[in-house]
């Protein structure tokens, strides 16, 4: 398991996307950073990088992946159900 899939299990609430390159990951307080930095070491193909608030953390996609699969990627790894959440855009 990558580090993402480890703490985006108990750290990730919610994923919503854009229709074009943006994510944002929802954490409770004070854990953005952590997931913020387990995606930026995961080597995830198609994400360029993050930016952490203190329970927001913004992830840019290439153009290649886009928006809507990277959010979908990264709500596979967490187990978080697509239903829960909505697209932006």
């Amino acid at each position: 398991k990558t580090a993402y899939e480890i703490v985006s299990r108990d750290w990730s609430s919610d994923v919503c996307s854009s229709d074009l390159s943006l994510v944002v990951v929802r954490t409770p307080p004070g854990c953005a950073h952590v997931v913020a930095s387990a995606l930026d070491r995961s080597g995830m193909t198609g994400l360029i990088g993050t930016v952490a608030g203190d329970d927001t953390v913004l992830c840019v996609a290439s153009e290649q992946l886009g928006g809507r699969k990277l959010a979908d990627q990264l709500r596979q790894l967490a187990g978080i159900d697509k239903k829960k959440v909505t697209s932006h855009g």
